[in-house]
């Protein structure tokens, strides 16, 4: 647009500047000055106009310019997010990466150490499989001793039985004897010393005592209550005879029997003691139950080995037993005595346990056991031994025709 521009202000300076035929001087003087003033203005006009539409053209330009700016930077915004969300995406998937490695790895020793186990247990296996194997008599006499001192540990925690524990020891130290192999030497003095520790504690019966408290429960019933005139009848009875022999005349005797049955009316406390009457029936068998509730208690304190507990029922027994029935009676003495025998007993005895016999003749097994593998695998060698120069001899004899031939 302005390159036209300016050609048309060419133009028309041109002709402005082409020769005019000469006129009247008078015309030419008056005709110069208003054609520079219009080529002037035009001229003026023309700049006018072209910087105009220079400016215009520099505005849109500029406009596009900055449009275009702005397209490419949201293209950079949009590339810039894009970018953000493939590393944040990255990041997600090496944190994945890292722990799926971290399971793969966990995985990777969970499986390490079953096998581990597996390979322990496959020898295992097979370390008894030759044992079975290669088993004998005394093998199986050494698996019944050790059997039978871990009964006697049993029977001694279970039933705290003395007798029982010293039975098996003896029976296994008898095992061990008939083996007559200097090994079990160790094994044979541990248990001499443990038998001998169970035999100093005196033996404890259990059931035994547990039986006496069940006759005990089952006497409760047939005990006397104690009457409050017999004790008024014990003092007088002596009186009594007295009167009955001294009397000779019916008068006196009249007069003695009317006193006598005056003075049952009456009972004098001589001991100034309070006497109580008897209980009625509903408070007696209260009584009953209670006692046989406490000797319950006692049996289970006794099976338990609860000390403290056994000696409290029996106490409270003891004690309503001498506060409610007749003392004098020979049922209640001997209830009171075998009650008293009872609680000299302790439930829970400490015993011994024969712990040493037992790691001995764990020890004693074992090296049975390595020497039992020892012998078997020089037996083996010597077995290949013998055998080499028996197949060397055959290759020989196989050679031989093929070599003569």
């Amino acid at each position: 647009m302005t390159e036209n521009n300016k050609q048309e202000l060419n133009l028309n300076d041109a002709k402005e500047t082409s020769p005019v035929p000469p006129q009247n001087n008078q015309d030419t003087k008056s005709g110069t000055p208003i054609v520079a003033a219009l080529s002037i203005g035009i001229s003026a006009i023309a700049l006018a106009t072209s910087g105009w539409l220079y400016f215009q053209s520099t505005q849109n330009t500029a406009e596009k310019d900055i449009a275009a700016l702005t397209i490419q930077q949201a293209a950079l915004n949009k590339k810039l997010d894009s970018d953000v969300s493939n590393k944040d995406q990255l990041k997600q998937l090496i944190a994945q990466v890292q722990s799926a490695e971290q399971s793969i790895q966990t995985q990777k020793e969970h499986i390490t150490t079953q096998q581990t186990r597996q390979t322990e247990k496959i020898q295992s296996l097979e370390s008894k499989l030759n044992r079975l194997n290669n088993t004998t008599k005394e093998d199986w006499k050494l698996a019944e001793a050790e059997y039978l001192i871990r009964l006697a540990n049993q029977r001694l925690l279970l039933e705290s039985d003395n007798n029982g524990a010293v039975t098996l020891l003896v029976n296994a130290d008898d095992i061990l004897n008939e083996l007559e192999d200097p090994i079990a030497f160790a094994t044979r003095k541990a248990l001499a010393k443990d038998i001998q520790a169970l035999k100093s504690i005196s033996s404890f019966d259990l059931e035994g005592a547990y039986l006496k408290l069940n006759a005990l429960y089952n006497d409760v019933a047939n005990l006397p209550q104690r009457e409050p005139s017999k004790e008024w009848q014990a003092n007088n009875a002596n009186t009594e005879t007295q009167i009955s022999d001294a009397s000779t005349n019916r008068f006196t005797t009249a007069l003695e029997s009317f006193w006598r049955s005056i003075r049952s009316l009456i009972v004098i406390n001589y001991n100034h003691k309070p006497i109580k009457a008897l209980l009625p029936p509903a408070e007696y068998q209260q009584l009953i139950t209670g006692l046989q509730l406490q000797i319950d208690v006692a049996q289970v304190a006794l099976v338990k080995g609860e000390p403290v507990i056994y000696q409290q029922a029996l106490s409270r027994i003891a004690t309503a037993t001498t506060e409610h029935f007749e003392t004098q009676s020979k049922n209640v003495v001997s209830f009171l005595a075998s009650l008293t025998a009872l609680q000299q007993l302790n439930p829970s005895p400490d015993l011994p346990l024969p712990r040493e016999s037992l790691m001995a003749m764990k020890a004693l097994m074992k090296e049975w056991n390595n020497r039992d593998v020892k012998t078997s695998t020089t037996i083996e060698q010597n077995d290949t031994d013998t055998t080499a120069p028996d197949q060397q001899s055959t290759t020989e004899t196989q050679i031989e025709p093929g070599d003569q031939a």
